[in-house]
């Protein structure tokens, strides 16, 4: 039923998630074997009620009493009432137990995966859609926990109350339990068959929330761009494509848990039958009582649930499988960019940038080849080209958002693998063609910038931006909610506010990646002064669309194809009259 990878699931599952919360497991197993016990009570009770039904009048004939606390026609309703009560509490505290702890090791679960994907590469990141991860961090750990209650259930509490009930059968009459014990079986190879295809039609369902995830992102991130174009028919036909294929994929795996009752029940109905077939035989021949038989059939009626609900283990048990290994191939996706062994500290920065033969390739493409060139601590080096030509990958490299796949990057003379991601990341600050706002204040918002930075500090990195007179005009001025991405600035207000968190952080080396590149004129200007103030006294590495705000670089290079085909300044660039100089004729200025 399980192969060898699906016990190493279960396993894993076990011991890192679940096992840590032994007192809560073996709480929950004690109440399980009490709504068992008292569940094995009742086919008792009914033997008793029909044994004294049967010997009613010569019971009633010693009845003085108006009311006799001993009557068992007292007792037994009485004791029901107990059980019942006792069980129903039993079951309430179970049921409550297993929900809250399948909830506590899911959300641990999900929290992990959230640090895993927070602590990825930007290669894993980027590798695939970002609903496809959210997906998997909400979805699929839906139907884990869904699994884990359902096993927890079936495969415990289940599984016990057929073990009672069984006995209790066996207790009454050994030839019906074996008669009842040869029809079920009947059911576990159609079970198992079911269960496969379960398997995969989860699979298959779980992907296509992914891509259904993945759509809505779109839609929504691109709300702009879908009425400007009038996409709104386009984008309607999509999403209805992909609601009638998760409708499909509902309807097949539903399908195949519905197949499974109806199998036991026609089962249960012949084992039901050939019961009171030979009860009737062995009462009508004196070999049996009619409480036996009475008490037999309670017990046999009370274990139809518990066999159903073992019956459906399996499908739930193989949709469970497939999005538990979903969870785990990323929770075991590792950093291809990690700390050295033992870290060297970087102290003292003084900025010297040196890239010496550095090459990068993504999977079978070169977009790197052969770049070497120094940076002056203070410099401003400006790195251009056409699109593609890999500016922005050198950008990406120093950081080590990527390592390259040949060469060394150095800083100060040290190579920058020698440093823990921390600490090299700690010394560059980053300003990019989006400002990247989180939901959260605008004080938020620049204090990320420096962690614990006080207020005084966030406003003096504010005005050093030119960002703190379009603040203080806010409804709340610093407390003011940006919105998701900093939807309620404009995009010269994000990109000041991003200066401003880079003026906080105070790094001496700083990257601008197009950083005014989205800016209309008005706010280019404001904004590029904003980034002079910023890049001064500080090694500054530039990449630009706008030639026009490069021309005081103390370096530009200009890259073509991954290859540096050109260095010099502006005047001596345009001298040479190479693809610099086209480059500025293209946007009619020199």
């Amino acid at each position: 039923m399980l192969s060898l990878d699906d016990k190493a699931i279960i396993k894993r599952f076990w011991c890192d998630w679940v096992v840590c919360y032994k007192q809560r497991l073996m709480l929950v197993f004690l109440l399980m074997v009490l709504v068992a016990v008292t569940g094995g009570a009742y086919p008792a009770l009914i033997r008793h009620v029909f044994d004294v039904l049967a010997a009613g009048p010569a019971l009633a004939a010693t009845g003085n009493a108006l009311i006799d606390l001993y009557d068992p026609f007292i007792l037994i309703p009485l004791a029901i009432i107990c059980l019942a009560s006792v069980k129903g509490v039993a079951m309430y505290f179970q049921v409550l137990s297993v929900n809250s702890l399948a909830l506590e090791v899911t959300t641990d679960i999900q929290k992990a995966m959230a640090h895993r994907l927070i602590d990825a590469d930007l290669a894993t990141v980027t590798a695939e859609p970002a609903g496809a991860f959210i997906s998997r961090i909400m979805n699929d750990l839906n139907l884990v926990r869904e699994a884990f209650v359902r096993l927890a259930n079936n495969l415990v509490r289940d599984v016990l109350t057929i073990f009672v009930m069984v006995g209790v059968m066996f207790w009454f009459s050994w030839l019906l339990s074996v008669l009842v014990l040869a029809v079920y079986p009947l059911a576990i190879r159609p079970i198992i068959k079911i269960g496969n295809r379960q398997r995969k039609a989860s699979g298959a369902l779980q992907e296509h929330m992914e891509t259904i995830t993945s759509l809505l992102a779109e839609i929504l991130q691109g709300a702009r761009m879908v009425k400007a174009y009038k996409l709104e028919a386009a984008e309607k036909t999509r999403s209805v494509r992909a609601f009638d294929g998760l409708y499909d994929r509902l309807v097949n795996l539903l399908a195949g848990r519905a197949r499974i009752d109806p199998i036991l029940e026609v089962l249960g109905g012949f084992a039901v039958a050939g019961v009171i077939g030979v009860a009737a035989w062995q009462v009508s021949t004196g070999q049996s009582e009619v409480g036996d038989v009475a008490g037999f059939i309670t017990a046999l009626l009370l274990l139809v649930q518990p066999v159903r609900g073992i019956g459906t283990l399996n499908a739930i048990t193989q949709e469970g499988l497939a999005a538990t290994a979903r969870v785990f191939a990323l929770l075991d996706q590792r950093a291809l960019v990690i700390d050295p062994p033992q870290p060297a500290r970087l102290q003292n920065v003084q900025g010297e940038l040196c890239f010496k033969n550095v090459s990068f390739a993504y999977q079978t493409s070169a977009i790197l080849e052969d770049v070497s060139f120094t940076v002056a601590p203070g410099q401003t080096v400006a790195i251009v080209g056409p699109s593609g030509s890999g500016k922005s990958t050198i950008i990406n490299l120093l950081p080590r958002f990527y390592d390259p796949s040949g060469g060394q990057i150095t800083i100060d003379g040290m190579s920058i693998s020698q440093f823990s991601l921390s600490d090299l990341r700690g010394h560059i600050a980053l300003v990019s063609q989006e400002a990247v706002l989180f939901d959260d204040t605008v004080a938020a918002n620049i204090g990320f910038g420096r962690q614990g930075a006080t207020d005084d500090c966030i406003r003096m990195a504010a005005k050093a931006a030119a960002a703190d007179e379009f603040i203080k005009k806010l409804p709340e001025t610093y407390a003011t909610a940006v919105g998701a991405g900093g939807n309620k600035l404009s995009g010269g207000q994000r990109q000041l506010i991003a200066i401003a968190r880079a003026m906080l952080k105070n790094a001496p080396i700083l990257l601008l990646d197009e950083a005014t590149s989205a800016l209309d004129a008005q706010s280019e200007k404001l904004v590029q002064e904003a980034l002079d103030r910023l890049s001064s006294g500080r090694t500054t590495l530039v990449v630009a669309h706008r030639l026009s705000t490069i021309q005081k670089a103390n370096l530009i290079i200009v890259l073509d194809k991954g290859r540096i085909v050109e260095t010099g300044t502006h005047q001596t660039l345009l001298k040479k009259d190479g693809l610099y100089a086209h480059l500025c004729a293209l946007q009619s200025f020199s």
